[in-house]
């Protein structure tokens, strides 16, 4: 096979948790070779130089909980457009992410999304679908409408597998609601994520679950039992659990800066994953939409039910990763981390770090950490 060696070189470096500065990345193909410091590859003569002096680079960022961008709606047949802008936001790796709507228009959206999965563009690459509802609790329904909200059973699981080619990678239900618990082991089994959310369920409840295999919780703080002091709830069940990852939307809007900071120290950068759940109207200009069938209102910040309610996110998650950097006083090194190694190590693809034998998903940023160069497995995707 002919070596398509490349070296991009003079950049700071993040690997995300090692810093080289200046550093130099080496490429076979759509493979990481080596990473390190700039001078360790000075005699290197047989790959094609690539000079980023005065940029960073980065793994590219994994977003594990997403609905759309730019009014397109990941779960029907807009799911290739997703694939083709996400890029520019430094997104190299995304889970699209479903909502709840009534039953079998579910199924008909999930059906659409399997029918253009085989012919998805270049850009980033969808890792697998994520069902977010309608296995909800009503009690903690976010934007959602209760009255269309069902347990999880294992005759949803194996349709869903069934209409999706078996591509479902997540499932978020409440495993309070009918005996929706039950399954957790099945989830498991199928190599289904199996990840608490919007759930009204105790601390005790969740503790037994984790023991069964229970290890996410979506978007933590939103849409779930709060923390009391005589019943932690579902919060206090993910910060006390290790074997929780937690969610987490850092931007801005959904979760307080001390809230996060308290998560993140708790939990350590490798237990939070950062997610953005952007909405399908994320970049979109002010004003009214419609989210399927949900009318929806864009104030250039956030996107919210006319009651005020947040219905996703309006950034992408390359804003969450500026938040936290900004507002948050986190360390670009565990920014990166969160949005980058751990999702990708929770979902068990190489991915998310610029480490030997992982693939060649990095993105080059300027001073601003706004994102100039995107590659997905060695190929650059998007150019700004």
């Amino acid at each position: 096979m002919t070596s398509q060696l490349r070296l991009f070189t003079h950049a700071a470096i993040y690997t995300p948790e090692d810093l080289w500065a200046p550093g130099a990345l080496l490429v076979d193909g759509s493979r990481v070779v080596d990473v390190g410091p700039a001078e360790a590859f000075a005699t290197l003569q047989e790959a094609e130089i690539v000079d980023l002096t005065g940029y960073t680079v980065t793994p590219g960022l994994v977003d594990i909980h997403m609905h759309g961008l730019h009014d397109h709606d990941v779960m029907g047949p807009d799911l290739p457009h997703v694939v083709r802008e996400l890029p520019q936001y430094g997104v190299t790796a995304f889970v699209p992410t479903t909502l709840t709507f009534p039953w079998e228009e579910v199924l008909e959206r999930i059906q659409q999304m399997a029918d253009v999965w085989p012919h998805l563009p270049r850009g980033a690459q969808a890792l697998g679908i994520h069902i977010e509802g309608p296995h909800l609790s009503p009690k903690r329904p976010g934007m959602a409408r209760a009255e269309w909200m069902r347990p999880l059973s294992r005759e949803d699981v194996d349709l869903l597998q069934r209409l999706t080619g078996h591509r479902v990678r997540m499932i978020t239900f409440a495993p309070e609601e009918g005996d929706a618990a039950r399954w957790i082991p099945y989830l498991r089994a199928q190599g289904i994520i199996p990840v608490i959310g919007h759930s009204d369920a105790t601390f005790d409840q969740v503790g037994r679950w984790v023991r069964q295999g229970l290890n996410m919780a979506t978007h933590t703080f939103n849409a779930m039992r709060g923390f009391h002091h005589r019943e932690p709830g579902v919060v206090g069940a993910v910060l006390h659990y290790p074997e929780i990852v937690a969610q987490l939307i850092a931007d801005g809007h959904h979760v307080h800066p001390a809230a996060m900071r308290l998560l993140i120290q708790l939990k350590g950068p490798n237990r939070v994953a950062l997610i953005s759940d952007a909405a399908p109207l994320a970049g979109t200009p002010p004003g009214e939409y419609m989210w399927g069938s949900y009318a929806v209102v864009v104030d250039g910040e956030t996107v919210r039910l006319p009651n005020g309610t947040l219905a996703g996110a309006h950034a992408l998650l390359d804003t969450g990763i500026r938040t936290l950097m900004e507002k948050v006083g986190v360390s670009p090194q565990d920014a990166l981390t969160m949005a980058t190694k751990t999702p990708a190590s929770a979902l068990g693809v190489p991915k998310g770090e610029l480490r030997p034998g992982f693939d060649a998903d990095f993105v080059v940023w300027d001073a601003q950490w706004r994102p100039v160069q995107t590659y997905v497995r060695g190929e650059l995707v998007y150019q700004r």
